[in-house]
């Protein structure tokens, strides 16, 4: 087999084509029982992890997924990649339901969907070479031979700013910058034509994380790539996503074009969290104060009645405790789950 016969392969889709976008998520939901007892175990409650949130995402486009910690925007990723397995809900890529999927089935469909953890020094088996990390993928999928995979992994090295002879070097003698370009690169081995980005520069410094985010920007372009960013800081998505989806407990605020979503929020909360971003300026900081979200997250696993956001909100009124707001249209593309959004030209 020779090195172009792996490219081909790596190249041969394992879904089936559609004309619709490249991933389709619809109601998803995702639960966890909590259970008390030793010997007998029993269920005595729900943490509503993920409460009926559909989004889409296109190919070569760059979706951010942005709230508060513990808002469940990993969960809904790895119930995307099927990690976990969603309470109900409708997960189609390419056209293919993934929740109905056997789990051979969703083995093959992997290869098209991969994932960069959060934390570039749990996420790498401090065991392994870094050549051994980057080739374990092709491995699992039995693409290539010894050889060919050696070229592959140094080639994946180069594409993403390391060193190819690093092969034979393990994790712990690498920086958290370079630990996460070989996560990177591991995720790219495959030749994916999404991936899932778990807050993939939070644990690294600013001026790393700068790096690291056009090293993502640059591999979009030249590979056709479709990211979900998920992140808790709105100012790191703002330049890398073509839309944002802003996540609270468990629940779809508000989505928008990235463009529309920082120059015009309806929702309340997004308001919140744009206002949160810090200013080099002490003047325009404290006119902002009174404004800043107060109070913290409710536990999901007792969450407020009606509109989630409720008892955070400056604009709540009763109707807000007894129903759940339904998403309504702010304009072309544009959605927020609020009964009294803001002006849009406010």
């Amino acid at each position: 087999m020779s090195a172009q016969t792996l490219l081909d392969q790596l190249r041969t889709p394992a879904g089936t084509s559609s004309d619709g976008p490249l991933l389709q998520v619809t109601d998803l939901v995702k639960r966890f029982p909590i259970t008390s007892g030793v010997v007998i175990q029993r269920t005595v409650g729900m943490v509503h992890a993920v409460e009926g949130v559909s989004f889409h995402i296109d190919e070569g486009e760059t979706l951010g997924l942005v709230g508060e910690s513990g808002c469940g925007k990993t969960t809904t990723g790895r119930c995307i990649l099927q990690l976990h397995r969603p309470t109900s809900g409708s997960v189609r890529f390419e056209g293919t339901e993934l929740t109905t999927l056997k789990r051979d089935e969703m083995a093959a469909m992997r290869r098209d969907m991969q994932i960069v953890f959060q934390d570039p020094y749990a996420s790498l088996n401090p065991r392994m070479t870094v050549g051994t990390i980057v080739a374990e993928p092709l491995v699992i999928h039995h693409l290539g031979t010894r050889a060919e995979r050696k070229e592959r992994v140094r080639e994946l090295l180069d594409l993403v700013g390391l060193n190819p002879s690093f092969t034979n070097r393990y994790p712990h003698q690498f920086s958290g910058g370079q630990r996460q370009r070989i996560g990177l690169a591991r995720a790219l081995a495959l030749n994916p034509k999404l991936i899932i980005c778990d807050e993939p520069v939070s644990a690294l410094d600013v001026s790393i994380q700068a790096q690291i985010l056009n090293l993502f920007d640059l591999l979009q372009k030249e590979l056709g790539l479709a990211y979900l960013f998920i992140a808790h800081n709105l100012s790191v998505v703002k330049h890398i996503s073509d839309r944002v989806a802003v996540m609270y407990l468990g629940k779809i605020m508000e989505i928008a074009s990235s463009e529309e979503l920082y120059a015009h929020p309806v929702h309340p909360y997004t308001h919140g969290l744009l206002l949160a971003i810090p200013i080099p300026d002490p003047a325009v900081q404290k006119k902002r104060e009174h404004r800043v979200l107060e109070g913290d997250v409710p536990s999901p696993s007792n969450p407020p009645s009606g509109c989630v956001f409720h008892p955070r909100c400056f604009r709540a009124k009763a109707i807000c405790s007894q129903q759940v707001p339904p998403r309504t249209d702010h304009g072309p593309g544009h959605q927020a789950a609020c009964f009294f959004p803001l002006d849009r030209d406010a």
